[in-house]
């Protein structure tokens, strides 16, 4: 073999090699999460605030005393602070509103009509919650083996107000549309879930996008959830995404969804379809867990984002 088809082969294998790791390095930047910044509390954001948007963090020295926590109940009892700063909450029902900049005021919804919320964009106030990163840590020190509302298991969810059995109405719907939101459900046994409730309660879909042991059993662990809600640029369809870590600030994306309304059941009657899907903001955000007699909790924030393009 001659010298220049030595050089050839040569160049070809190098040629080769180089793509290779191109493609390579590729796949791997693929896979990893671009982070969009770090919060007050020093956690990875995994989408960018919105210039302007809403915001909120836990006050981690009087979490009770924040005036813009409520319109949600039973009121949330901070049983003590731990020494690494956490706070204990020991209550089997727990429903942590987190309201924005505007308050919760009931007086001032004056529809709960799917259509027409979806053609204004919010229930309450135009600043409402409705493109957002909800974000927390918790870790679950024992649970009940009671089945009332689930399985034990922790929620993030948006997009609504109340979740109320209230029966009066608001311009001839009842008041439980107002609850009309999505879930992202987190069980101690490692399933994770999507939830959406078009009225409280008959309003649940069924056959909800759910994965089983993504995650190891919670007790006895910290683990950080994110829930991220945001509209589509389509404008009609609305992606849900849930990202786990398991305290490192290492994040990674466990289940995502698109909702572009054939995700549907249950019985409302709210003013759109069983499977509607929920464009709108909401006035209420809300860190829920059921059946978890003793959960210590730290660096909650909901934020609104720039959703992705």
């Amino acid at each position: 073999m001659n010298k220049r088809n030595l050089l050839g082969i040569s160049l070809v294998g190098l040629g080769i090699l180089v793509v290779t790791i191109l493609a390579y390095n590729y796949y791997l930047i693929s896979l990893t999460p671009h982070f969009a910044g770090i919060d007050k509390f020093g956690i990875k954001e995994i989408y960018a605030t919105k210039a302007g948007g809403q915001e909120w963090f836990m006050n981690m020295n009087d979490p009770a005393g924040d005036p813009r926590i409520g319109g949600e109940g039973p009121k949330t009892t901070f049983v003590q602070q731990n020494d690494d700063g956490s706070w204990k909450v020991q209550s089997t029902e727990v429903r942590f509103g987190v309201l924005t900049s505007a308050g919760y005021h009931p007086d001032l919804i004056t529809s709960l009509d799917q259509q027409v919320l979806a053609s204004q964009g919010y229930i309450q106030s135009p600043n409402d919650w409705k493109n957002v990163e909800m974000t927390g840590y918790f870790k679950v020190n024992s649970f009940t083996h009671s089945t009332q509302n689930g399985p034990a298991h922790i929620e993030l969810l948006a997009r609504g107000g109340r979740n109320t059995h209230d029966i009066g109405t608001i311009d001839g719907l009842s008041r439980q549309c107002e609850a009309t939101t999505y879930h992202s459900n987190t069980y101690v046994d490692g399933r994770v879930k999507f939830e959406k409730d078009l009225e409280h309660t008959i309003g649940y879909t069924s056959n909800d996008p759910e994965k089983l042991h993504a995650i190891a059993p919670l007790v006895g662990s910290w683990i950080g959830i994110k829930a991220v809600f945001y509209n589509v640029k389509d404008g009609h369809s609305v992606k849900l995404e849930q990202w786990i870590n398991n305290n490192n600030n290492t994040w990674h994306k466990v289940l995502s969804y698109v909702d572009h309304g054939q995700w549907g059941g249950g019985d409302p009657d709210c003013g759109g379809s069983d499977n509607q899907i929920i464009t709108w903001g909401g006035p209420i955000a809300i860190f829920r867990w059921d059946n978890i007699d003793d959960m210590d909790v730290k660096d909650f924030s909901v934020r609104e984002i720039n959703p992705p393009t």
